[in-house]
């Protein structure tokens, strides 16, 4: 067989058969995104049908608390007049009663049943079971423990049949407010078209149903058929609606045909009753047809167009992509000095001349960023050590100095002198590298000077193992954390603190630690300080110019920039016990040889 048709057939493989997974994948998740949309949907219908009812819910609670506390109610409630009284009483809750079902257009009846035998309600009759009530059963029960409170009843039936009239009665234990006396129920029934009223305007998908559930299962509206209001809902996924607040799931045989259905519900957090939309999956499938159609032709066409590309790219482009892959194998080792030879103007030899022009690109651009990290490292290095002209304040501390001794100030004389060394010490520009001993005699500077202006505020010790002094460390790497250890930690501490500096040698490491047993630093402190990031030479340069030393970021910041994953600072801190601070750095200078071989 031809290579040519061996490419031809093996592209088409490799084409077809992603084309054709991609196109199954994309059909299912887009069917998948297509129904938790519209399931999300109806779940948003269902909330707001379940904002209706809360609000239908809270007048009905508001309507009680009106008649509760309506000084009108309790005074007829306390009556026992004749019967012209008892006349005009009943005119008076007429108006009552007529002006609490004025302001709304809602179907509701209300009943107050008065311990002194009065019946004072808006519907047409007064039910057998209002008439002559007991307090022990059903709603009657419920209030009398409520005390006061408004309590929810459904009715529950066997079977609804014709009857589709009350399904929810809210109550009350009407009580002299003065007195605190029983004085009789206040009942309100509301019927099922009142809480359908609550959903009718409501999205609900052809063939599909809703139901509104009390917290026990019963059905209190229905749609679209009510033969089963007022019994409890016997559908195979009732279990996992009275179990969750919210959610939807599919469930085969969900509804009365034998249908698969999605059941989305949400449950109200004011009155624990149900939502529950039930949508036939075909009207969730249906949307995706259209997607079902699109998705096999174009996969079709990408099968036509894969097997016209395979044919061409097998007959024309075999030999010069092979020997540009050569070529790129050889950049990818290493070897930036090739180029792609072609003189065919089509796609290949422009892909070819792009590669060339690439190629020098990618050198030039190797080049820039190498001349760039050479130059950012010495311009933060010199941000580092930037500061201030000097030289004026070098001759005003000279000047200071002879004038102290000129009036035999032997501590202004000292502090001026230690301050000129460590200001002629600073802008020496000479070496990056000194050795230990100038350092710690930087150190000793600094220390007098703290030490003539704190007196006895502390007691310093300075600690270098013999052998040490002529290896090489950075310059003012160790003032920042001594000028840390003094005014962070040893000022404030009320008693007499201690600073140790020690500078020795471990595996074939230059350690330098600064010690104190200071206020010392609280874990957030000591983690922030471990997990610093870098600074900026901009940064750098506006943190010298806040503080006296470079600062501890600046110190981090040079150890990265001359020792690069060679070098250790560890802070090691608690509250009122003191902080250390180590710096481990590789040995350098003459005496490193000989440090290394004491080491072995």
């Amino acid at each position: 067989m031809e290579l040519k048709t061996k490419l031809t057939m093996l592209f088409l493989v490799f084409a077809v058969t992603p084309l054709l997974l991609l196109g199954y994948v994309s059909y299912h998740k887009s069917a998948e995104v297509i129904i938790t949309q519209v399931s999300m949907n109806i779940l948003e219908n269902n909330e707001l049908v379940q904002e209706n009812m809360n609000y239908f819910v809270r007048d009905i609670e508001q309507l009680t608390a009106y008649v509760y506390s309506n000084t009108d109610i309790q005074r007829v409630l306390l009556e026992r007049g004749d019967l012209k009284q008892r006349l005009a009483s009943q005119q008076q809750m007429d108006t009552v009663l007529g002006s609490l079902l004025g302001f709304k257009d809602w179907d509701i009846s209300i009943y107050i049943l008065g311990l002194n035998g009065e019946r004072y309600f808006t519907s047409e009759l007064l039910p057998d079971n209002y008439l002559d009530y007991n307090e022990n059963w059903g709603i009657f029960r419920k209030a009398k423990l409520a005390n006061g409170n408004i309590v929810w009843d459904t009715h529950y039936v066997m079977n609804k049949i014709d009857d589709y009239g009350v399904v929810l009665s809210a109550g009350r234990m009407l009580k002299d407010l003065r007195t605190g006396e029983k004085l009789g129920y206040l009942v309100i029934d509301v019927s099922e078209n009142a809480i359908a009223d609550k959903y009718r305007r409501a999205d609900i998908y052809p063939d599909g149903e809703m139901y509104i559930l009390d917290q026990s299962g019963y059905i209190i509206s229905s749609t679209p058929s009510k033969s089963r209001v007022g019994t409890k809902l016997d559908k195979p996924y009732v279990s996992r609606v009275l179990d969750n607040k919210q959610g939807y799931f599919q469930m085969k045989k969900a509804l009365p045909d034998g249908q698969s259905g999605m059941v989305v519900f949400d449950t109200s957090e004011l009155t624990g009753f149900k939502v529950i939309q039930v949508v036939p999956v075909k009207a969730f499938t249906q949307f995706s047809e259209s997607i079902r159609r699109l998705t096999l032709v174009m996969i079709l066409v990408l099968i036509a167009t894969a097997f016209w590309v395979a044919y061409f790219l097998s007959n024309t482009v075999t030999t010069p992509l092979r020997r540009l892959r050569r070529l790129m194998r050889e950049v990818e080792s290493g070897n930036m000095e090739v180029s792609f030879e072609s003189r065919a103007k089509d796609e290949i030899g422009q892909l070819g001349r792009s590669f060339n022009r690439m190629l020098i690109q990618l050198k030039q651009l190797i080049r820039e960023v190498y001349d760039k990290q050479m130059k950012l490292r010495d311009a933060e290095l010199k941000a580092i050590y930037a500061q201030f002209n000097p030289h004026f304040l070098y001759n005003t501390l000279d000047s200071i100095n002879w004038m102290a001794r000129m009036y035999k100030a032997e501590n202004i004389s000292k502090m001026a002198v230690a301050l000129g060394e460590l200001l002629r010490f600073s802008i020496r520009r000479d070496e990056e590298l000194i050795q230990v001993r100038e350092e710690i005699q930087q150190i000793r500077n600094y220390l007098m000077i703290q030490e003539i202006r704190y007196r006895d505020k502390f007691e310093a010790v300075i600690d270098v193992v013999p052998g040490t002094e002529k290896l090489k460390t950075l310059k003012l790497l160790l003032q920042p954390l001594v000028e840390n250890a003094v005014t962070h930690g040893l000022e404030p501490k009320m008693e007499k603190g201690h600073l140790i500096i020690r500078v020795y040698r471990h595996a074939r490491q230059l350690c330098l630690e600064v010690k104190d047993d200071g206020m010392g630093m609280d874990a957030e402190q000591v983690k922030r300080l471990r997990g610093m990031s870098f600074p900026s030479a901009e940064e750098t340069a506006q943190y010298q110019g806040q503080g006296t030393g470079i600062g501890f970021e600046n110190v981090a910041r040079r150890l990265e920039l001359h020792f690069p994953g060679r070098h250790e600072l560890l802070v090691e801190s608690e509250p009122g016990q003191g902080t250390v601070v180590r710096i481990s750095i590789p040995l350098i200078g003459e005496a490193a040889d000989h440090v290394e071989s004491d080491d072995r």
